[in-house]
């Protein structure tokens, strides 16, 4: 990137956030904070109001605003393609306010960038792949999120039954097609982590919490780092025939893929998993194109599993 596309990318940042710090910056265009302080001076000189020090952060006077109108296609079909995950990981409320910014985003953009959206809008399909089907409640939450204020929820449990919580959310994420929500329970008196499909019933309370929680990155790390310390983890070695070890590699790191080595006809890998059983029934669709090489209690799961499958179909 030259330096006045930079410069002009530093100043379109300033106006996301109230503050942003010079480290920030230096990461965002891996540059030095020297070359920061110079990009900011820049700035000022052209006339525009940014206020902060160096080790304070920077922002721009209220009030003040220059529309980034101008996307390039890379942009452009950033932007579209986020428009189709939206519509199927999120509820309609959010797809609504997506479409909605979307298209004044397409009505600033030149012609040649509307025929370039025209086409690819034609040509790019996410399949729904979301077995959650009611997505109600998403838009709620995140304005409870960012007003602080308190749910009245009734969730059902795995078991079945159910139970009434207040929560003070602070956050949620999306994985393996599901959306949670992180809060802290006013019953439990602890952080819990709720799947949204599992809200029978929500309520945004008009009360308000003061208290500063926890960031929800520093809670998902936790709990990650706790969930990790809980498990024995076993060094595994397997050698896979060329002929099929694109079929290994396409899940490979699904189940702690670490390194591999190719000697004449076979790739060498190395797993970190803590289940074996986990391994030994993914194995079993090589059958003998892959061989356990470590740990022995891999290898003689492997050959009772096939034992009993060949017993199986007797």
């Amino acid at each position: 990137m030259n330096r006045f596309d930079r410069v002009i990318s530093t100043l379109v940042l300033l106006q996301t956030k109230r503050i942003i710090k010079a480290m920030t910056i230096s990461e965002r265009f891996d540059i030095s904070l020297r070359t920061v302080y110079r990009d900011i001076s820049t700035l000022k000189n052209a006339g525009i109001p940014i206020i902060g020090d160096p080790g304070v952060g920077y922002s721009i006077m209220d009030g003040y605003r220059i529309p980034p109108i101008i996307f390039n296609e890379g942009e452009a079909t950033a932007l579209l393609t986020a428009e189709k995950f939206i519509g199927k990981i999120t509820d309609q409320d959010t797809q609504a306010y997506y479409s909605s910014a979307m298209m004044k985003i397409k009505a600033i953009l030149r012609s040649s960038e509307k025929q370039y959206l025209e086409i690819l809008d034609e040509s790019i399909i996410i399949s729904d792949h979301n077995s959650w089907k009611d997505k109600t409640h998403l838009q709620n939450l995140f304005k409870s999120i960012a007003a602080k204020n308190i749910l009245d929820i009734e969730y059902q449990k795995a078991d079945g039954t159910s139970s009434q919580r207040k929560l003070e959310p602070i956050g949620c994420y999306h994985q393996s097609n599901n959306w949670y929500l992180i809060a802290f329970c006013q019953l439990k008196k602890d952080y819990r982590t709720f799947k949204l499909n599992r809200i029978v019933k929500l309520q945004v309370l008009e009360e308000n919490f003061d208290t500063v929680h926890i960031n929800l990155q520093k809670y998902i790390d936790r709990q990650t780092d706790s969930w990790k310390e809980q498990q024995q983890f076993h060094t595994i070695e397997i050698e896979f025939n060329l002929s099929l070890v694109k079929f290994a590699e396409s899940r490979k790191y699904y189940f702690g893929f670490v390194e591999q080595t190719i000697e004449n006809d076979v790739v060498r890998m190395k797993f970190l998993n803590s289940s074996l059983e986990v391994l030994a029934r993914w194995l079993l669709q090589f059958g003998d194109q892959a061989t356990v090489l470590a740990p022995i209690e891999l290898k003689d799961r492997v050959k009772t599993l096939a034992t009993q499958l060949y017993q199986h179909y007797q």
